[in-house]
């Protein structure tokens, strides 16, 4: 198969901080976006390490406490039972038959982001597993402010995760990607089959900014796909408005052929701007021109928990 366009190899350049402690469209509602704040992402020590404990338990289920809060979520695995039961792990009729505890991932790092308010924050992810790394039960999302240079918790929640839209994990945010230039960064990342083949992809979201803070703004916004089969490299521009601050990927159906699509949002002062983008004859295209998705007459963003579009709803 010939690549429409070929991307090079990714090259160090994190930018990371470690802490001790006109189309015509209508744009969306502006935010009051706060660009003075050198944003980048956080690594954080083992002390900052949100731990939990899980449990297996009676019937199917998990239970999942946080360590600080001592909050507990309990999550139903009985679509996994067949799995357990011949593991040892549960009678068929969905006693515990030995005591297992599962494992969560260390917080290691948090990435900025816009929320729907236009405020700075940051975000960490720690998958919780089961029985082993292939037993995911759930994810623990973190909101992180930081202040004079240190990171302060504002919230934690636990839910049964949607695994396309975790990021990739063999290109880090905000490390260098080469272009032919070297203010060429990732953006954002994410880890789906998005060309239908049944093989997960990696999915990046590249640009041009003149810094290692994440929140410049990013100019010449292209999405890549390394096709986790053959691992080629294709790309494309989001199309003829493509800057944003803090823009993010989103892994979404936008279109009815059952394959997911990649979704862009880029946060500005003026409004957010959308592409949506599909995999079309062996590289991605645009599901819908670009000034026709950010009319806001004809479609709406549906803005997900964390500020970026999560899909995109045509109205009637």
């Amino acid at each position: 198969m010939k690549a429409w366009y070929k991307s090079l190899v990714a090259v160090a350049c994190s930018g990371a901080i470690l802490f001790g402690a006109g189309l015509g469209a209508d744009p969306v509602q502006a935010k009051a976006i706060n660009t003075q704040s050198f944003a980048s992402v956080v690594l954080l020590p083992p002390q900052t390490n949100i731990p939990f404990q899980i449990q297996f338990v009676d019937g199917f289920k998990v239970n999942v406490t946080n360590g600080l809060t001592k909050a507990v979520s309990t999550f139903d695995v009985s679509a996994n039972k067949a799995t357990y039961v011949r593991q040892g792990v549960y009678q068929g009729n969905g006693k515990l038959a030995k005591k297992m505890n599962g494992f969560s991932q260390k917080l290691a790092q948090l990435i900025p982001y816009y929320d729907a308010n236009g405020n700075l924050r940051w975000k960490g992810q720690q998958i919780i597993w089961g029985v082993n790394g292939e037993d995911r039960i759930a994810v623990a999302t973190s909101v992180w402010n930081v202040v004079d240079q240190r990171p302060q918790l504002l919230s934690v929640s636990l839910q049964k995760a949607d695994w396309d839209n975790l990021p990739s994990t063999e290109v880090d945010v905000n490390s260098g990607f080469s272009m032919g230039k070297d203010i060429t960064y990732v953006l954002d990342t994410k880890y789906a089959d998005v060309t239908g083949d049944g093989v997960k992809d990696h999915i990046f979201l590249i640009g041009d900014k003149m810094g290692s803070a994440m929140n410049l703004r990013a100019d010449h916004l292209r999405v890549v796909v390394r096709e986790g089969e053959s691992n080629q490299q294709t790309f494309i521009s989001v199309g003829q408005r493509d800057s944003g601050h803090l823009p993010k990927l989103a892994i979404a159906h936008g279109n009815p052929d059952g394959i997911k699509d990649i979704l862009v949002t880029m946060p500005n002062a003026t409004g957010d701007t959308y592409s949506l983008l599909t995999w079309k004859d062996n590289r991605p295209a645009a599901i819908v021109d670009q000034a026709q998705l950010n009319a806001r007459s004809v479609y709406q963003p549906v803005i997900g928990a964390y500020g970026e579009a999560v899909a995109m709803k045509k109205g009637k």
